[in-house]
């Protein structure tokens, strides 16, 4: 029987290897197919004009890497030592970027809030619906009007309830979109939180300073593990992981990112990211939607191999990343690119897909095609109702009708230049000047007498002149010392770089600020003309990366979200320029205001509840807990209606209402809760009475 069971794994274990086999040959063999092969010649030829039209950026993006690393260029490096002297670089350029990323870090990360905020739209007409729950309150209201005055409304009064019910229905309406959106916002947190938008937007910020443009991806829907805690059957929580699809979100490397030629928005062309996958990575991507399992399998039997992808900057922007040896790596890299643009239907047709497939030839189809190797492994419509690529992108600087901006290092690249060069000259003046230039009569000097070492009280034995002359055997000259003029050149340009880049020098800790800064009140209206200067790189960061990312996870929520109650109509509110203005005086002005409120007249028109949304505000900039602190619309209806319940349990008679049914009528009738603009029903009520 044994002999029996090992014969039975073994046959198993052929037959498994047949059908891999047979797999991988059916995935080559559907690789050949006229389609495949004509959008694998489509993609390398847009590639390869991306790629031609983006070496000069590419050179840029090095040289500015070299810049913040304090590198020189290698011909300027080379022609230096040529001429020999001082070597020193001043990383003028490296604080202006770390001033620069911490000031938008402090404005967009460490504020307490998320960048953004998530506001029910206007609500200008009512529905069909609305309008028949207008009737029906107004129908009500004439009901407690008769009632309270025992005669019947006149038209004027009518018209006039009718408006108030028309009010209320909008307030109730606001205030249920308000609370979807607030769920929404909370949802959509949890979503950044968990999809790692913080890591990856603070390494956007590090780009956009630094390169001509910074990208951020998402949401990308990937296969998401994370650790979960969970009772085993003994009742003992333990640690457990967890899989599912979740929507991530990523930074995309300026140098692997390719736009077709010639464009100024995204919108207008394809485009491709280059992601070299280690195997693992590959691997995993085996059983996600769209891909072709087969032909991945294919790809991992095969190897890495060369790839036809490698441009020539990239052994240069991993020394300057200092990831050394990269080309020993023992683990395999594929090369994969990412296509996101349209294709023509004529081609699809050129390709093999019929007319069946393809109705209009003329028109354009938004695709995905992921490309490994000569392997097509993906190919699938663009998912985006509006065909949008999953980028976001902004520069430090734009230039109008370009697609490629300006970081801190091109701006203020010949400001460092010259910083340099007086740095370079003041170290080489200052080792001239340091001491006397020895000059020596040779034909006077004793052959055993030692010229190259010069020291306090030395004493020199000299010859005769045999020419029989005067002059001294040692000559001692003094080189003029110009270090002061070349430091003030060097400290001109200095100030020019924070002129140039909008980066104040005081930004990054320097005391030695002159005039109104050395007061407190000079200083904040310094850093408040400072900031005028940095308004329109966060504007660029509200407009087209933060509004654009939060938009694509609500529609992502939207679309495919099972919870219908976080589900409204929503504008996003970019809130980066928001926070410049607001920020060390917003919690100042809350506070005034609700000083300036507290008082009966303003609580009637603001309410509770409007009091509480300023606190909760006041608490959110403080880094409170804010639930706990000021509770939620939500909490607090609740905890009003318990207590009401405890009021009208407490009220009530004990046998039932039999005797006491009276009183508790009225105490519904006036205990309810009234929400806002109920209010002014009453008021009316009265001045009619």
């Amino acid at each position: 029987m044994a002999g029996l069971s090992f014969l039975r794994v073994v046959g198993n274990a052929a037959l498994v290897e047949n059908e891999r086999k047979e797999a991988l040959l059916n995935a080559e063999k559907r690789q050949q197919e006229p389609f495949l092969l004509g959008l694998g010649a489509f993609l390398r030829d847009a590639f390869e004009a991306a790629k031609h039209a983006k070496d000069p950026i590419n050179t840029q993006m090095l040289k500015a890497l070299r810049q913040r690393n304090g590198e020189y260029e290698p011909t300027k490096i080379a022609s230096i030592r040529k001429n020999g002297g001082s070597e020193i670089f001043m990383m003028l350029t490296e604080v202006k970027c770390r001033a620069a990323e911490s000031w938008l870090r402090d404005i967009l990360m460490d504020t307490g809030t998320p960048p953004w905020d998530l506001k029910p739209t206007p609500i200008p007409s009512l529905s069909e619906d609305d309008t028949q729950s207008i009737q029906d309150m107004l129908g009500d209201k004439v009901t407690q009007f008769i009632q309270e005055l025992g005669a019947a409304p006149s038209v004027a009064e009518v018209q006039e309830l009718e408006q108030v019910a028309a009010q209320e229905l909008r307030f109730a309406t606001l205030q249920k979109a308000q609370m979807r959106a607030d769920k929404m916002t909370r949802k959509i947190e949890d979503q950044f939180a968990e999809g790692g938008f913080a890591e990856a937007f603070n390494e956007f910020i590090t780009d956009l300073v630094t390169f001509n443009v910074a990208i951020l991806k998402g949401p990308v829907i990937r296969n998401q593990r994370k650790l979960v805690w969970k009772k085993d059957d003994s009742g003992v929580t333990i640690a457990t992981s967890e899989e599912g699809l979740a929507p991530e979100h990523d930074r995309v490397d300026p140098f692997k990112f390719y736009p077709e030629p010639g464009i100024s928005k995204l919108s207008e062309g394809y485009c491709f990211e280059h992601h070299p996958l280690p195997r693992s990575a590959l691997a995993a991507l085996i059983g996600g939607e769209g891909y072709d399992d087969d032909a991945i399998r294919a790809l991992l039997d095969q190897g890495a191999g060369t790839s036809w992808i490698y441009t020539n900057e990239t052994a240069q922007k991993d020394d300057q990343e200092k990831k050394f040896s990269t080309e020993r790596r023992p683990t395999d890299i594929y090369d994969a690119l990412e296509f996101w643009g349209k294709v023509s239907g004529k081609m699809l047709l050129e390709w093999g897909l019929t007319e069946e497939e393809i109705d209009d030839p003329s028109k354009e189809f938004d695709a995905n095609v992921w490309m490994v190797g000569n392997f097509i492994i993906k190919a699938i419509l663009n998912f985006d109702p509006l065909g949008e690529k999953p980028y976001a992108i902004t520069s430090f600087i734009k230039n109008p009708g370009a697609f490629w901006g300006k970081g801190i290092p091109e701006i203020i690249e010949d400001i460092q230049s010259v910083a340099n060069a007086a740095a370079r000259a003041l170290v080489n003046n200052m080792g001239i000047a340091s001491g006397p230039q020895v000059e020596v009569n040779l034909e006077r000097i004793p052959p055993n007498e030692d010229i190259t070492q010069l020291h306090p009280w030395r004493i020199w034995q000299v010859l005769n002149d045999p020419l029989g002359g005067s002059a001294p055997a040692v000559r001692f000259n003094q080189p003029d010392d110009h270090s002061a003029q070349l430091l003030a050149v060097y400290e001109k340009f200095s100030q020019l770089a924070d002129d140039h880049s909008g980066i104040p020098s005081y930004l990054s800790g320097d005391l030695n600020v002159q005039g109104a800064g050395r007061t407190a009140s000079g200083l904040s209206m310094l850093m408040g003309s400072a900031g005028k200067s940095i308004r329109q790189v966060v504007m660029h960061i509200d407009v087209d990366v933060l509004k654009v990312m939060v938009t694509r996870q609500f529609v992502y929520n939207m679309r495919f979200d099972e919870d219908e109650s976080i589900k409204g109509d929503a504008q996003i509110i970019p809130r980066g320029a928001i926070n410049l203005a607001e920020k060390d005086t917003v919690n100042t002005r809350r506070i005034e205001f609700l000083q300036a409120t507290a008082n009966e007249f303003d609580m009637e028109i603001i309410g509770k509840d409007g009091r509480a949304a300023i606190l909760r505000e006041i608490a959110k900039g403080l880094h409170m807990p804010v639930e706990d602190v000021v509770p939620s619309r939500e909490k607090s209806a609740f905890g009003e209606r318990a207590l009401q319940s405890e009021a009208q349990a407490a009220i009530a008679p004990p046998n039932g209402g039999r005797d006491g049914g009276q009183s508790t009528k009225e105490l519904d009738a006036s205990g309810s809760p009234q929400g806002g603009l109920n209010d002014v029903s009453n008021q009316f009520t009265g001045r009619a009475t």
